[in-house]
């Protein structure tokens, strides 16, 4: 039985008893409070005399528990050698006693003389330590005390000072601003400062409030420096540090309901489009039919976990000769020995195709049906119910938005984390401080008032936005695991291991969305590979036939002979146009005329040059121009350059000699 001051008293008349030890005699009064009767027990085996029967015994009750007595720090008595003389100083220890089993501390000596076995390198030097148990010897005059009075104005150490420093000038804190926001005026501080006052500058109010408040009664309020007045703002405020966090409350419980809105509604818009795509049952549709046909075995579902990985390594067909995988890239093997993968693919292909023309088909024969564009509109909302689902192609588009992260199991901690926040502020913050207010008169800071009011209006608000936005977020996570027909799972840490099989799921899926479109895309190009390499020998069979190819209809040429008039300004182009665009009397007649010059310029041309005298004088040609100024003739009626002095014809274009219009 532990002893806790008090004595135990045996019962009057059991002072002997007949064992071989002895029992404890009756204590005198006073020297303990009184306390129920109790049998004393001697050393040996003898028992004492039984008390006399004197009525019925009394019922028994429970007694209290003694009080527990606080646990002071053991008094054991140093060795000799290590005993301080009478007078000398001792240290102060500001300890509470702490049970050595089990710690660290277990198996030390405190005096550090049975230690030399258990650690063989340890030294102690004794005699450093008696040392200062003599008076210490006088200051010399050369040596200067370190203590200064810097040292005494100095309420933090170089780190903490350097962090409040760039807090209090990145922000601009101002200590009558802070004051003005402690005291309830929430705009006298923006967000931003709010967050670094509780953030930064409360933690360091509360290691320095001591020694601010005494650097303040030894110098006073006005020769504290920037950053200790913007701490002394906030020491000095009653409650100070309640009213800060209350300010930080004000402004993170807004940001916290839209940060959870942001993770909620994603992922409660992603169910709904998976659970409403026609295009998606299509794609699983195309699914189901090639695995069940190639399998003979009716399936109804499959597992959507690696389901793309599977149908991609999946082929109904197997070379049996060695080096078959060699050839898998060639375009026979594609075609022959197909994967799952490539049939489905192969299957949208052709879904998406037909979509497109039946879409176009429908779309021009309302335009023929009716020229009023309102009237398209309506008809179309109902003409196009068949296709307005969209076309299997876009459950890859779908897919491709399924984000693992919409149900990141960290989410699940960060609520948590955000919850034990607002707990945290409420208890040790928000209801303190409401408190302090209760007591003071109702005239008393009314805006701190409605800020607290604000604060609580807030607080429930966003808890009802937590615990709503929070059920939404897991009743959209068991919606996929129903969708993928993974079974719910129960027991420890359920929201957790939900939230990691929708991630799961969501991320196969948009896996499964990636391989199927790039599967389309190379079934697309591979069927334009075909078609250019069929498309010579299909023009030489339209040719051969006389058909016109691929051309839907013969259509008029556009006559622009009058734009080409009257934008060109080429001179042989102009003549042309005009030409063209003569009557044909005009026409006729102009030709009439120029036939004879026409026969006259061909003798002279087919005519041999006359031969030229020896010593006769060389006329002078310019190879730039081609000859000399004067010496051309242009026919007035058709426009033409005729035969020139130099015997070079306008008509033709030579390099060398910058010859007329070109033939």
């Amino acid at each position: 039985m532990a002893d806790h001051g008090i004595p135990l008293a045996p019962a009057p008349g059991h002072g002997k008893g007949k064992g071989k030890g002895k029992s404890k005699g009756i204590i005198p009064l006073g020297t303990a409070p009184p306390l129920p009767p109790a049998i004393a027990k001697g050393k040996g085996k003898g028992k004492g005399p039984v008390p006399p029967a004197t009525g019925p015994p009394p019922p028994r009750t429970a007694a209290p528990p003694p009080p527990k007595a606080q646990p002071q720090l053991q008094r054991e008595a140093p060795p000799e050698h290590l005993v301080a003389p009478a007078g000398a100083v001792r240290l102060q220890l500001h300890a509470r006693k702490v049970q050595s089993p089990g710690t660290i501390w277990e198996g030390l000596d405190p005096w550090g003389s049975d230690v030399d076995g258990q650690f063989p390198s340890w030294r102690v030097n004794f005699d450093r330590l008696r040392e200062l148990w003599s008076p210490m010897d006088e200051v010399p005059a050369h040596v200067t005390l370190q203590h200064t009075a810097a040292n005494e104005d100095q309420v933090m150490d170089q780190r903490m000072k350097q962090n409040v420093e760039i807090v209090v000038r990145s922000l601009k804190l101002q200590p009558n601003k802070i004051h003005e926001a402690l005291r309830g005026d929430f705009d006298a501080l923006t967000p931003q400062q709010i967050r670094g006052l509780a953030g930064q500058i409360v933690p360091a109010v509360r290691v320095t409030s001591g020694l601010l408040q005494a650097l303040v009664q030894r110098r006073g309020v006005a020769s504290l420096p920037s950053p200790e007045a913007v701490l002394w703002a906030v020491a000095s405020t009653p409650l100070g540090e309640a009213r800060a966090q209350t300010l930080a409350l004000r402004v993170q419980l807004p940001e916290d309901k839209a940060m959870l809105q942001e993770r909620v509604e994603p992922a409660v818009k992603i169910v709904q489009r998976l659970r409403q795509s026609l295009p998606l049952k299509m794609l699983m549709q195309a699914v189901l039919v090639v695995r069940s046909v190639l399998s003979q075995h009716k399936c109804t579902a499959f597992p959507i976990r690696e389901l793309g990985s599977i149908i991609k390594h999946e082929r109904y067909r197997r070379m049996a000769t060695a080096g078959a995988g060699a050839g898998r890239f060639t375009d026979w093997y594609q075609e022959n020995i197909p994967s799952t993968l490539r049939l489905v693919a192969e299957i949208v292909a052709d879904s998406h195709a037909n979509y497109n023309q039946l879409r176009f088909i429908t779309m021009a024969a309302l335009s023929k049906a009716c020229r009023l564009e309102s009237a398209r509109r309506c008809i179309w909302s109902y003409l196009g119910s068949p296709i307005a689902g969209g076309s299997v192609l876009d459950a890859c588009k779908l897919l491709q938005d399924c984000d693992s992260r919409i149900f990141d199991p960290e989410l699940a901690n960060w609520v948590q984390s955000r919850q034990l926040y607002r707990d945290r502020a409420i208890n040790g913050h928000v209801r303190p401080l409401q408190a302090y207010m209760d007591a003071q008169p109702l005239q008393v800071e009314a805006q701190l008032r409605e800020h607290l009011d604000v604060v609580s209006k807030s607080i429930n608000d966003t808890q009802e936005a937590f615990r709503t936005g929070w059920n939404d977020l897991m009743q959209a996570a068991l919606d996929v695991c129903d969708l993928i027909g993974e079974p719910r799972p129960t027991g420890h840490n359920r929201n957790g291991k939900i939230l990691d099989i929708a991630a799961a799921a969501l991320q196969h899926l948009r896996t499964l969305g990636t391989m199927v479109r790039e599967e389309v895309e190379l079934v697309w190009f591979m069927q334009r590979r075909r078609r250019l390499q069929a498309l010579p020998q299909q023009i030489r069979t339209d040719a051969a036939l006389g058909r016109s190819g691929f051309c839907a209809r013969a259509w008029q040429p556009v006559d622009t002979r009058l734009e080409i008039l009257a934008t060109t300004g080429d001179p042989d182009l102009v003549r042309e146009m005009r030409s063209h665009l003569r009557l044909p009397e005009e026409r006729s007649a102009a030709q009439a005329k120029a036939a004879p010059e026409t026969k006259d310029k061909a003798k002279a041309d087919a005519a041999p040059p006359p031969p030229k005298a020896k010593g006769a004088p060389q006329k002078y040609v310019d190879l730039i121009h081609s000859g000399i100024e004067g010496v051309y003739a242009r026919d007035p009626i058709t426009g033409k350059w005729g035969r020139r002095a130099d015997g070079v014809d306008g008509q033709v274009r030579d390099i060398t000699r910058r010859g007329g219009a070109s033939a």
